[in-house]
């Protein structure tokens, strides 16, 4: 369906906006604090920051989402993000650079309410999964590699300029499809499950689509209360999802790179090309064919085993039969990076493909009340991983970056299992068909 892509190509361009400046962000973090002094917990605030403003903005779109549709406040989300990111690189003082990655945190909250469900609102059943996919975990994974590409590009130009230029360029893909948000058409399922609009439903008439209205008579509160249980197990997991994998995202090409003796620049293609993008292409062949479920449950459990593995080399590089020393080197640094790399490989194949895109949430709950549960579960999690941001830093410093690492791992095993017993498969159902099972449990 010609629906399906053009919602894939619109939304995923402020997904890859929001790859782009969160990994810029870990990439310069350290450069910046070169300019702009900052302690372990003013360091942990600004990299949290965007988190904050999320949790915010998404309560807010969310709710007007499901008021006045996905439409109206289409486009609003990725201004707010170029207007943030631009702000940054004129940034003075941490003040003014602080209260630019709120702007834009707003900016990206409102977007991780909105993308999901427009996205699944409009694709054909047998392809969500691979679509939503698509807008999410690849072009996130592609912003982050072109973070990576413009640091390399400043590598010869002075440090003072090299990271307002990084953190400035974030503006541009948010703002090549602020117009196309604007133009695009009302979802498919809000016009004919929620408010019919006639100008809207000939727009999409026009593109070959047949909209069936069939209004929920149900109220706000009958439905929200009936999903109410699948809201929070979304929240939850989406939260636990973040708790590392945002941290990893941040700290990971600065700690991690430094502890296997690789360049951030070279940490992150490894990562990327080596380990995410083959996940992700594992991801999008099969599940549309084996469900959401078997993926998200065999990724968490590979993610969870080579972190513990991670974890005890880190601890005690001897039960590897290495030397002990305080930074992996030559074979423990091998090994390290093998581990942190199946991690990432089943993170990629699963999790951050299917729970990290904000997946769960619109395929479980009813269309009236989508955009609020979706918002609830984006302000849990970014309320929840900007505490845990801002405190990286002094926990590494207390426990160390093995016994983060552990914790992370035994994170991944308690979301394998909540995943297993609490959240239905939605693998080739309509949004209606699915609403139909979970309101029986």
């Amino acid at each position: 369906m010609k629906l399906t892509w053009k919602s894939v190509l619109i939304s995923g361009m402020g997904v890859f906006s929001d790859g782009y400046n969160l990994y810029s962000l870990s990439l310069m973090i350290y450069t910046i604090s070169a300019f702009i002094p900052m302690t372990k917990i003013t360091e942990g605030l600004l990299v949290a920051g965007s988190y904050l403003g999320a949790a915010v903005s998404a309560l807010l779109f969310g709710l007007i989402s499901d008021i006045e549709g996905r439409k109206k406040m289409y486009g609003i989300d990725v201004t707010l993000m170029a207007i943030g990111a631009a702000l940054q690189a004129l940034s003075q003082n941490y003040s003014e650079l602080f209260l630019s990655r709120l702007l834009l945190g707003m900016g990206v909250g409102a977007d991780y309410v909105l993308s999901p469900i427009i996205v699944a609102e409009n694709a054909e059943k047998q392809k969500r999964g691979r679509a939503m996919v698509i807008t999410f975990a690849v072009m996130w994974g592609l912003g982050a590699v072109l973070a990576a590409f413009v640091d390399q590009l400043t590598l010869q130009l002075p440090q003072s300029l090299a990271w307002r230029i990084v953190l400035g360029l974030g503006a541009v893909p948010a703002l090549s499809v602020i117009f196309a948000r604007r133009k695009l058409t009302e979802t498919l399922l809000f016009l004919s499950k929620v408010r019919p609009d006639e100008k809207e439903i000939r727009d999409l008439e026009k593109e070959g689509v047949n909209v069936k209205i069939d209004i929920d008579k149900g109220s706000f509160r009958e439905r929200f209360m009936s999903s109410l249980f699948l809201v929070i197990i979304s929240a939850v997991l989406w939260l636990l999802y973040d708790i590392y994998s945002s941290t990893f995202a941040i700290y990971g090409p600065i700690t991690i790179a430094y502890n296997l003796g690789i360049t951030p620049i070279m940490f992150t293609y490894i990562a990327q090309f080596f380990a995410g993008i083959p996940g992700q292409l594992l991801c999008i062949f099969l599940i549309d064919k084996i469900g959401r479920k078997p993926l998200i449950v065999i990724g968490y459990t590979g993610v969870s085993i080579w972190l513990i593995l991670y974890s005890l080399l880190l601890l005690d590089p001897s039960l590897f039969g290495l030397y002990e020393t305080g930074k992996l080197t030559g074979e423990g640094a091998v090994l390290g990076l093998t581990f942190y790399m199946l991690n990432y490989l089943f993170s990629a194949m699963g999790p951050a493909s299917i729970i990290g895109s904000g997946m769960v949430t619109p395929e479980l709950v009813h269309t009236k009340i989508r955009g609020t549960s979706q918002a609830i579960s984006v302000a849990v999690d970014r309320t929840a991983s900007a505490t845990v941001i801002s405190l990286f830093p002094s926990l590494v410093s207390i426990i160390g970056l093995g016994g983060m690492v552990g914790i992370y791992g035994i994170v991944a095993l308690l979301s394998a299992l909540i995943t297993l017993f609490l959240v239905p498969e939605t693998k080739g159902q309509e949004l209606d068909r699915v609403k139909r099972v979970v309101t029986k449990i």
